[in-house]
């Protein structure tokens, strides 16, 4: 074989080409915000509630939104009256939990809940720590549900700064639980009363 049929090999002789390096493409995570199973008796081996289906963002969403609901204490607040938070929709969405309560999912934290409720029957070896704190202009008193020292659930409860409503809270979460509460308690802060014929509640 001659040189020029060794340079005519060579020149025949295909190319890979070259690798290309795959680029990074963002994407947004679908992050799970569904309430878990009731705390009480929880062993091991929970198992958590599908995850919740929040409306997406839309282009221009508004700086906060309103979510309207009936009190959690009917009998205690003036009839006719609704509460009244706001809360910022690129932090949390709208929605329902999975027992048809309305509720708030977190956007960005898997579980965090927040809905209408309060303390309920306690199982044994379940502790509660109660507190009082002021969330913008109202005081809420907090209670800290824990099971074998590990918090469960968080409950706020607040009269309105009228007076006109008596109402209550859950926080539920599995992790990045003070960011969590931190977020929530952003939108308590808010908590007002509205006539119902004002309100727009989540149908």
């Amino acid at each position: 074989m001659t040189a020029t049929d060794v340079q005519q090999v060579q020149l025949e002789t295909p190319t890979a080409p070259p690798s290309e390096t795959p680029t990074r493409i963002p994407t947004q995570t679908a992050l799970p915000s569904a309430t878990p199973l009731p705390t009480i008796g929880i062993t091991a081996t929970e198992t958590y509630l599908p995850t919740l289906e929040l409306r997406p963002l839309e282009t221009m969403e508004p700086a906060l939104e309103v979510w309207d609901g009936q009190p959690t204490y009917i009998g205690d607040s003036q009839p006719g009256y609704f509460f009244r938070v706001k809360f910022n929709p690129r932090l949390w969405g709208l929605t329902q939990d999975s027992y048809g309560q309305p509720a708030l999912g977190h956007r960005f934290i898997g579980y965090c809940i927040l809905a209408p409720g309060g303390v309920r029957g306690m199982s044994p070896g379940t502790q509660v720590e109660h507190d009082t704190r002021q969330l913008g202009p109202l005081f809420f008193e907090i209670n800290t549900v824990l099971t074998n020292g590990q918090r469960q659930f968080v409950t706020y409860q607040a009269q309105t700064a009228d007076r006109i409503i008596f109402t209550s809270f859950q926080v539920n979460f599995v992790d990045e639980i003070d960011a969590c509460l931190m977020d929530a308690e952003a939108v308590l802060a808010t908590l007002t009363s509205i006539p119902e014929s004002q309100a727009t509640p989540i149908p």
